[in-house]
């Protein structure tokens, strides 16, 4: 969470824990809003860029700050529509992405700092939307068209698919938007929020092509982000101004429950995760 005085961000940034307990973050450029922040989504890791250095860096709970080798957020680039950074689920992958006319997607491994992955993507419209295990999930636009690619950790194409537009449609992509997606640890099953009025999950295989399951959500559930906590677990992660909480929905039987909802202080912006 990041702290706001009449509007502009103060105070030091912080994760909240479940029990009520809160750890500022060392160090963090600019604060909310000027430099990106990533949050993984078991919540034990949080990557930020460094004030002093403008170093990528990733902090482990309870432990210390690891610098990703090789890469610095150019002093120029103030926005975190700049950039991205982008964590996998147990935090264990950083993605580094560069938002301009020749995307450039950097994957570290935050236990070493060291990059296991590099792609660029010329002048075609992709979008990094997040990890599985050891794939990628990117959406590639063209025009009204929407496909899938799920990428290894080096860019490489190992899946594309054009998905139906009730999926293909409601994907992240280049436009700033609500919208959000996860890649499965299986590299192959996609979960999409498919908003309006019958909201839900779309379950796609972008193997066999089809849709497996459409799951129904209540409405007020549109997530705010949304991580695979299992084979067959989707977490979302849903929000207000005043409230946010977790939705647990298992995919098998198609249920949902609400895992835990907290309230969100006066002048305090939440930044959402997963998991």
């Amino acid at each position: 969470m990041q702290k706001f005085c009449k509007g502009r961000p103060c105070g030091k940034l912080a994760v909240v824990l479940r029990d009520g307990r809160k750890r500022a973050l060392p160090d963090v450029a600019r604060g909310v809003g000027a430099a990106p922040v990533a949050v993984s989504g078991d919540g034990t890791r949080v990557a930020y860029v460094r004030a002093r250095d403008r170093a990528v860096v990733a902090y482990r709970l309870g432990g210390g700050v690891r610098v990703m080798k090789g890469v610095k957020q150019p002093k120029e680039v103030v926005g975190a529509d700049a950039t991205r950074l982008v964590l996998s689920r147990d935090g264990r992958l950083l993605a580094y992405v560069t938002e301009d006319l020749d995307t450039r997607v950097d994957v570290f491994d935050t236990g070493t700092g060291r990059r296991v992955g590099s792609s660029r993507s010329g002048n075609e419209e992709k979008f990094f939307a997040g990890f599985g295990d050891d794939e990628a999930l990117v959406v590639q636009r063209a025009g009204d068209t929407f496909d899938v690619l799920v990428t290894d950790l080096r860019g490489r194409v190992l899946r594309r698919d054009t998905p139906p537009q009730v999926v293909g449609f409601n994907l992240p992509d280049t436009e700033p938007s609500d919208k959000v997606a996860a890649l499965s640890p299986d590299g192959r099953t996609l979960a999409t929020y498919v908003p309006g009025e019958e909201p839900g999950l779309a379950i796609y295989d972008v193997i066999s092509k089809q849709i497996a399951r459409r799951i129904p959500l209540q409405r007020g559930y549109r997530p705010a982000a949304m991580t695979w906590t299992g084979p067959g677990e989707v977490m979302l992660r849903i929000g207000s101004d005043r409230m946010a909480g977790r939705v647990r929905v298992d995919v098998a039987s198609g249920s949902t429950e609400i895992a835990d909802t907290y309230a969100i202080p006066r002048g305090v912006h939440p930044y959402h995760a997963g998991g």
